[in-house]
């Protein structure tokens, strides 16, 4: 091996160099302080609803609310797999006549 060839090889080390892994992504770090805003906000309006409905006598909404868009969220689940609602029908039942 003569000189130039050792030369080379010490520039390719020069080149090819052990980073650092990279930092977390924007995401990683705004996914956290997000959902502790939403936490936060959600605690403000739960207790702000409380306070309203009190005053006006009647029940809280969140509960109700909550209710419907776990609802609708269903309903919408449904008709995007393409499901029916099943229809229940007893043959054996014996049909009464009412006079």
């Amino acid at each position: 091996m003569n000189a130039t060839q050792a030369a080379k090889g010490s520039s390719l080390s020069r080149h090819f160099r052990i980073q650092a892994p990279p930092g977390p992504s924007f995401w990683e770090r705004f996914g956290p302080v997000a959902r502790g805003v939403l936490a936060v906000l959600s605690l403000l309006a739960t207790a702000l609803d409380a306070l309203v409905t009190a005053l006006l006598g009647t029940a809280p909404l969140a509960p109700r609310l909550c209710r419907a868009g776990r609802v609708l969220a269903d309903e919408y689940r449904a008709g995007r797999a393409g499901a029916v609602d099943a229809e229940v029908i007893d043959d054996n039942e014996k049909r009464r006549v009412w006079r």
